[in-house]
């Protein structure tokens, strides 16, 4: 598998190259029927290309020729960054798509009917063990273990190379979930010192996951440092510091995943109203660019709109812009900005004195006025309220 994996890096940077080559100096694409239609040929001619699954390389492809399609739609709406496919160092995961086959079925009528239905192969073969077994192209049945049930029907099987082992992903296509009533909702303010604030005052703590591994990291650091580069010991070292990265991501994670099912599930709210943050700017700032990528929040908005569109509930996202500066009981901006030390806001206008975070949770939820019928609202908070005349 490891070789496999060798392999498919290779072609997927020669696919990169053979279509580079041919917009400067035929000034044309490659399509990628092209490149399927090549791949064919060099299974015919050459023997190591015979020794990788077919279903293996047909993904490499289409991967390559996905990068390129989003890169021409860039250059075609000129964005500032226009993203050329980087050539690959390594791949670390194994894909191939489940094919269908005719199964036919009898109903439970009087006539005994017949009925022919196109389903898909399923990769798992249950056993009575404590393994199950994945059929891999190849390679045969290979031990996995389940943790959960299979869901729906089964598209398609990534076997993904990490740290700690070889992980299969199996991609199950479900029936759409209905949307619920909306009926109540809640706003959230993320953060750096609390992870995050909702509109009714609760905080949850920011476990900084990343600050609390770096005494560890640095020992492992310095292990490797003190190695031979190239050396098996080296490479034992490296592994550590591998494994550590990871185990730190998986803790991120399952907060991450925690919190997200704690906000619909166990709050009882059907809307969760974000701001739609741009991180990827956020964390050009040298000061907290650190803890911005140790938070996470790009994950945890993306998770909040897959765990919504899985369950049926709402997600709605609005204008960041003056959230903390503004009063959220008379709707007034404060005319000096308040730096982010300040962790009070009190209104110079109507007295109110409330945390900064729950504040600006306030302020997100209002912007949000029509939430309650999912829909999208992005406007001044002044529009979002019947305020008197005077105001």
């Amino acid at each position: 598998m490891l070789a496999w994996l060798d392999h498919l890096c290779d072609l997927q940077n020669s696919a990169r190259h053979d279509r580079k080559v041919a917009l400067e100096v035929e000034d044309r694409f490659v399509t990628l029927s092209e490149q399927q239609d090549k791949l064919t040929a060099a299974r015919e001619k050459y023997d190591d290309f015979r020794e990788v699954p077919q279903d293996f390389q047909n993904h490499a492809l289409r991967r390559n020729d996905k990068a390129f399609t989003a890169f021409r739609k860039r250059c075609k709406e000129n964005a500032a960054k226009k993203g050329y496919p980087r050539y690959k160092k390594r791949v670390r995961s194994l894909t191939w798509s489940l094919r269908k086959y005719t199964k036919v079925v009898r109903r439970k009528t009087k006539d005994a009917e017949k009925q022919t239905l196109r389903v898909r192969e399923n990769p798992i073969i249950e056993t009575p063990f404590r393994h199950n077994r994945l059929k891999v192209p190849k390679l045969g049945e290979v031990k996995i273990r389940m943790h959960r049930p299979l869901e729906g029907d089964p598209k398609e099987v990534t076997l993904v190379k990490k740290a700690s082992g070889w992980y299969a992903h199996i991609t199950c296509e479900l029936p759409d979930t209905a949307k619920v009533e909306p009926t109540d909702a809640i706003g959230v303010d993320v953060g750096t010192t609390h992870y995050l604030t909702t509109s009714e005052g609760e905080k949850e703590d920011n476990p900084r996951w990343y600050r609390q591994a770096e005494g560890l990291l640095h020992k492992h650091n310095q292990t490797m440092a003190r190695r031979k580069k190239g050396s098996n010991r080296w490479y034992k070292a490296v592994h550590a510091v591998t494994l550590h990265h990871e185990r730190t991501a998986n803790k991120r994670k399952d907060f991450i995943g925690k919190l997200v099912y704690k906000l619909f599930h166990h709050c009882g709210k059907h809307v969760l109203v974000a701001e739609d943050l741009q991180t990827s700017n956020m964390v050009q700032n040298k000061h907290l660019s650190k803890s911005i990528s140790d938070a996470s929040w790009g994950i945890f908005f993306t998770w909040c709109g897959n765990i919504a569109e899985r369950d049926g509930f709402h997600v709605h996202q609005v204008n960041p812009k003056n959230t903390s500066q503004t009063c959220s009981a008379c709707g007034k901006k404060s005319p000096k900005k308040r730096s982010l030390a300040i962790r009070t806001f009190d209104c110079s206008f109507c007295g109110t004195s409330l945390d900064r975070d729950h504040n600006a949770a306030i302020n997100i939820l209002l912007r949000a006025a029509c939430a309650h019928r999912g829909e999208r609202w992005v406007t001044n908070l002044c529009e979002t309220r019947n305020l008197p005349v005077d105001r």
